[in-house]
C-alpha cells in the first residue's frame, strides 16, 4: 500500500524546487495533491507531472498572504477531492541579503507576511477540514536559520524562528483533534534560491564546508522524503517537533 493512500494534500509553493519535489512524491505515494503557488506556469507543470505519473492533482494559483485567495484555494481542494487531511507549508519570500540598516520596513514586513502570516492563514483555513476528516498532518518549512542567525538576513531569520513556535503552538492546540504539526529545518539545499547571491552550487558548498559535516549540499528530494514521513501515519506520535535536514550543520 502506498504511504499516503487516501490522503488529500495542500502543498504551497508547489511550483518551486522543494515543494515541487514534495508534491510529486506525495502524488506518487497515493495522495491527491492540490498544487498551490503564485506562479501559474510553474504550478501547472508540477500538477501535470503528477498526473502523467498516474497520480491525482490540480493546480491552484494562490497568494498565501491573501485570506480570500487561500479560502478559495482550500474550498477548491475540498470540492475536487472531497476533503483535506495534509498541509505542506513552504511559501517564502525572496528577501535581499542585507543588514538591518539596509533593509526598508516594507521588505521586512513582506518577508514576515509571506513566511509567517501566510503560513498561519493556510493553517487557519485548512484545520476545520482536517477536524472534519478526523485528523491530519501539517508540515511547515522553517530553516536552520530559524535556529541560528544567518548573517545579513534579519527578516528571514526572524520569520523562520517564528515558524518553529507557530508550529509548536498549532501542535499543542489541536492535538486533541488528532492533528499533528511539525517543522522541517533544511540546511543548504541545491535550489535556484541559492544562486541569487552565489555564482554556483559548488561555490555555496565550498562556503558552507567548514560548517557542513556531510560535505555537500542537500537535494530537494531529501526534504521531500522527510515530509513524506511526517505526512504519513508512520509518524503518528510525532508532533510539535523540529526536524533538521541539514547534513549535520546544526550539530556543529
Amino acid at each position: 500500500m502506498k504511504r499516503l493512500e487516501g490522503k488529500i494534500a495542500f502543498v504551497t509553493a508547489a511550483g518551486g524546487a522543494i515543494a515541487g519535489a514534495t508534491a510529486r512524491l506525495f502524488g506518487a505515494e497515493g495522495a491527491a495533491v492540490a498544487c498551490v503557488d503564485i506562479a501559474k506556469e510553474n504550478v501547472e507543470q508540477t500538477a501535470t507531472d503528477i498526473i502523467e505519473a498516474g497520480g491525482r492533482a490540480i493546480p491552484l494559483v494562490c497568494d498565501v498572504t491573501d485570506e480570500d485567495s487561500v479560502k478559495e484555494a482550500v474550498a477548491a481542494t475540498v470540492k475536487e477531492f472531497g476533503g483535506l487531511t495534509t498541509v505542506f507549508n513552504a511559501a517564502a519570500y525572496r528577501d535581499p541579503a542585507a543588514p538591518a540598516l539596509d533593509i526598508d520596513v516594507a521588505t521586512f514586513r513582506k518577508t514576515l507576511d509571506v513566511n509567517v502570516t501566510g503560513m498561519f492563514i493556510v493553517m487557519q483555513q485548512a484545520i476545520p477540514h482536517m477536524q472534519k476528516a478526523g485528523g491530519g498532518s501539517i508540515v511547515n518549512i522553517s530553516s536552520i536559520y530559524g535556529a541560528r542567525v544567518a548573517k545579513n538576513r534579519p527578516a528571514y531569520s526572524a520569520s523562520k524562528a517564528a515558524v518553529r513556535l507557530l508550529t509548536q503552538s498549532i501542535a499543542i492546540d489541536y492535538a486533541a483533534d488528532n492533528i499533528r504539526c511539525n517543522a522541517i529545518l533544511p540546511g543548504p539545499i541545491a535550489t535556484s534560491r541559492l544562486l541569487i547571491t552565489n555564482n554556483s552550487f559548488e561555490a555555496v558548498a565550498e562556503r558552507h564546508r567548514p560548517h557542513l559535516p556531510a560535505g555537500r549540499l542537500g537535494q530537494p528530494e531529501e526534504i521531500a522524503r522527510t515530509a513524506l514521513f511526517l505526512a504519513s501515519d508512520a509518524s503518528s506520535f510525532t508532533t510539535g517537533a523540529d526536524h533538521f535536514v541539514d547534513g549535520g550543520y546544526n550539530a556543529l
